[in-house]
């Protein structure tokens, strides 16, 4: 019998091995296990943050305000990282650039996406442009053909003459108004950069250029991601059509794309393509090809949409739209503007008035460089380096961001932030304006300095949290440039031309600011132009 006997040891053998391979399954669960509860993010703590209404959230917090004081405010109560719920969506602020390098550079790859918006999806041609898209491999090679063909140092120098062209039309309007009569220099502002932008998109002046551009403006209030249906994503389809934003979406889409695909058969049945509009250099790349996925008729539309984005918005949609617009969303397009790209202007020159002693200089320095000239062109200000002028725009863009609350983010997973954890799919905003302003890092934060500039380290590029004005990362603007080209050379030719003083019976500026897109002025920025010594300059 010992046959039996080998087939009972077998078994006996056999048990053992299947008790200690239970016992290592059994081992390595409970690890596991162990690891999950303790250590993954969601045991983490939610950072701190103030007290959430049922339904609303924190929205209350945000109606009729200036939201990024309001979270500024709320910032220093529960700290710079801060957790809130606006509807059904968790929103996390950042208000340190230590955390903002944690979001923008260090977990950038986990917050390069966006929240996929019911605008996004309408207007922006279902998400296929830059801005809208969410993170991926279309998302990229998009990017990439942004950065390289249409946001590129020499596709910017090669729309400089639509900037010399308005620049020089606006000095003469100011000129022929006179000494004493007050210019509404903030509605002058917002119509040239509308000019230059519908010039350099489609190459001259149209008709139907203003219905575009306020189009666009619409489209941009109900893509701020606060827009009621944004907020309940769960019952977005049933808020669409109660609020009627899916039906003004499509109207709006409509009215953009008839235009644009009026100019983009105008420029096909040409005969030659001039390449100095943005539509006739997508449809020369249209031809090209070889860019990794095909560009389409809608894919022109979706870029040529999101460029004007650009221009308009200081080069980029760093656009913030108010909670309070969800109640009029379209209080803020004939209120005040056309964009902060214009409003950067406007605040320059109020700081400028505000501050005679960097009024003084700044136009010393100009006045030097071009003794004798009437025009400044940009191979002028190329030529001759106006160190102060820069450090005036700095300056402004420090008080004044072009968006004081960065373009939302949105988490693709949940992580760990400074020992909170940060959901999935939570909205990441940097309060870039808190941060411009923050002590910790700014002598002397609230005055206007532009000689905290002069050392130099602090660029538009994204590498300084503190100064995050155009973004970080993979999310930063790809076009900054655009803006700061227009608002340089017009500053130049303004300080240049003219000696600026307050209207009568004015005694200072206000320096209020207004809800709406961008940080605008309250009120129009009113303001007398004396011709500077014009027979001695304009011989």
């Amino acid at each position: 019998m010992a046959w039996l006997d080998d087939v009972l040891s077998l078994c006996n053998n056999n048990t053992r091995m299947c008790n200690a391979l239970v016992l290592s399954v059994v081992v390595v669960s409970f690890l596991q296990l162990l690891k999950h509860v303790l250590l993954t993010p969601s045991r983490l703590p939610l950072p701190p943050g103030p007290r959430n209404l049922p339904v609303v959230g924190s929205a209350h917090r945000l109606v009729n305000t200036l939201a990024h004081r309001v979270l500024r405010d709320l910032a220093d109560v529960h700290g710079p990282l801060m957790h809130l719920r606006v509807g059904q969506v968790p929103v996390v602020v950042v208000t340190s650039k230590e955390l903002a390098r944690d979001i923008l550079k260090t977990h950038d790859a986990n917050f390069a996406t966006r929240p996929k918006l019911v605008a996004g999806g309408i207007v922006a041609y279902d998400w296929t442009d830059i801005l809208f898209s969410p993170s991926g491999d279309y998302w990229r090679k998009l990017r990439r053909l942004c950065i390289q063909e249409i946001l590129s140092a020499k596709r910017i120098l090669s729309f400089e003459h639509i900037r010399e062209d308005e620049v020089r039309m606006l000095a003469d309007e100011i000129r022929a108004v006179g000494p004493s009569v007050a210019v509404d220099l903030s509605a002058r502002l917002h119509r040239i950069t509308n000019t230059i932008v519908s010039r350099a998109a489609f190459g001259n002046k149209r008709s139907n250029a203003a219905d575009f551009l306020v189009a666009i403006k619409q489209s941009v209030i109900m893509a701020s991601g606060f827009y009621v249906p944004d907020l309940f994503p769960r019952f977005s389809v049933l808020l669409c059509w109660l609020t009627g934003m899916r039906r003004t979406l499509h109207g709006i889409r409509d009215t953009i794309d008839s235009i644009l695909e009026e100019i983009i058969s105008e420029k096909e049945e040409a005969k030659q393509q001039q390449d100095n509009n943005l539509v006739d250099v997508l449809l020369s790349l249209k031809d090209k090809g070889d860019f990794g996925f095909p560009i389409t008729r809608d894919t022109i539309k979706a870029i040529v949409l999101v460029t004007t984005f650009y221009s308009l918005f200081s080069s980029y949609l760093y656009m913030h739209v108010y909670i309070s617009l969800m109640y009029n969303p379209y209080q803020d397009i004939f209120a005040g503007g056309s964009g902060t790209s214009a409003n950067a202007m406007e605040w320059a020159m109020s700081e400028l008035m505000m501050n005679p002693r960097v009024m003084n200089k700044v136009q010393a320095e100009i006045r030097d460089a071009f003794h004798g000239k009437q025009s400044i062109g940009e191979a002028d200000l190329r030529a001759r380096d106006l160190k102060y002028l820069k450090l005036v725009m700095k300056e402004t863009l420090r008080l004044h961001p072009p968006a004081p609350l960065l373009v939302p983010r949105e988490s693709i997973d949940a992580c760990e932030i400074n020992g909170y954890m940060i959901p999935a799919k939570a909205r990441v905003i940097v309060n870039s304006w808190a941060i411009s302003r923050d002590p910790r890092y700014w002598e002397d934060a609230e005055e206007f300095k532009p000689e905290r500039f002069a050392e130099g380290g602090i660029d538009f590029y994204g590498s300084n949290y503190e100064y995050t004005q155009f973004g970080s990362g993979r999310r930063m603007c790809p076009g900054y440039n655009y803006g700061l080209a227009s608002m340089e050379l017009t500053l130049a030719q303004l300080l240049h031309s003219f000696d600026w003083s307050m209207p009568d019976g004015a005694t200072e500026v206000d320096m209020t600011e207004a809800p709406g897109l961008g940080v605008r002025r309250k009120t129009p920025l009113l303001l007398c132009a004396a011709p500077y010594v014009a027979s001695h300059i304009y011989a």
